[in-house]
């Protein structure tokens, strides 16, 4: 992990027309001294896409309805969707022992170093900020993979009951759908370490969470998938994938080197009527490859 990609913003190192040295100097050793302690490096996987492609298919690229994540989640134009972060947030904190999302937070800034450290650009937040970003948008995708898991009819035993609202929810296709667009744009991910500490605060073991999020994310793999395919998925490792997008790619575009690709495992679906989101899928994908 590179102090450059878990880089402060300037406001915590009293940068600006003076530079407070004492602050840097305090922060490059505290910096280094927490990288010795990380047992792996993080590679960076979340990436700004390049201004050619950007100009060349913005649509593609830019999320049009939610953001996810600090590269997008102060554009005034997704403020709308802010309100329902918010209500999801607050409904997962219900569910959760003592109602008390602070500690989450506290958790995240522990964490914060390898958080920064998945995005390609140098993150220009607090780390309480960026915690709280953090606990916001990570409800919000919790909760809208249950709406997903409510409408296909695939909702795991045991899990917290608050289904009521999500069935009315699962019934608007247009908007769910608008979402899913979103949720597959690289510029739109956030690490799925941060998904997974979510689910463990709430569920009673961390073999429940991982069992559910992965129902639900090769749930979703399968409705993103521009191929028909079998309902065997290759088996993945959830901290092996670095966010929800890398998850989809995993799932649907197996490593060659441990299975072979069949024609009639995976066959490219081409009926003259593209799927929801195929192409903007595509696109983004390939910038992972």
């Amino acid at each position: 992990m590179s102090t450059l990609s878990s880089f402060r913003s300037s406001a915590d190192l009293g940068f600006g027309s003076n530079i407070d040295e004492g602050r840097w100097v305090a922060y490059i050793r505290r910096t280094l001294e927490e990288e010795l302690e990380e047992d792996t490096q993080i590679p960076v996987s979340i990436f700004s896409v390049p201004k050619t492609l950007l100009l060349s298919a913005p649509d593609s690229y830019i999320p049009q309805e939610v953001a996810l994540g600090p590269y997008h989640c102060f554009r005034s134009e997704l403020y709308d969707m802010e309100k329902y972060k918010i209500a999801a947030t607050q409904r997962y904190q219900r569910e959760i022992p003592n109602k008390n999302l602070q500690y989450l937070v506290d958790q995240y800034l522990k964490f914060q170093l390898k958080i920064r450290a998945y995005y390609h650009k140098p993150l220009n937040f607090s780390g309480e900020t960026l915690a709280w970003m953090m606990v916001v948008d990570a409800s919000f995708l919790f909760e809208f993979l249950q709406v997903c898991a409510v409408g296909k009819g695939k909702v795991p035993t045991n899990v917290p009951s608050r289904m009521s609202h999500l069935v009315e929810l699962a019934a608007n296709k247009a908007a769910n759908n608008a979402i899913f667009r979103d949720l597959i744009m690289l510029e739109n991910q956030i690490p799925l370490f941060v998904l997974r500490e979510l689910l463990e605060f709430q569920f009673s073991s961390l073999e429940l969470a991982d069992d559910w999020l992965l129902s639900m994310l090769i749930g979703l793999s399968k409705d993103l998938s521009p191929f028909k395919m079998v309902e065997e998925f290759p088996k993945l490792q959830l901290m092996e994938c670095a966010h929800l997008l890398d998850f989809a790619y995993r799932v649907i575009v197996p490593n060659l080197e441990e299975q072979s690709l069949d024609p009639h495992i995976a066959e490219l679906e081409d009926d003259g009527e593209s799927k929801e989101g195929e192409k903007d899928w595509r696109n983004n994908l390939l910038i992972i490859i």
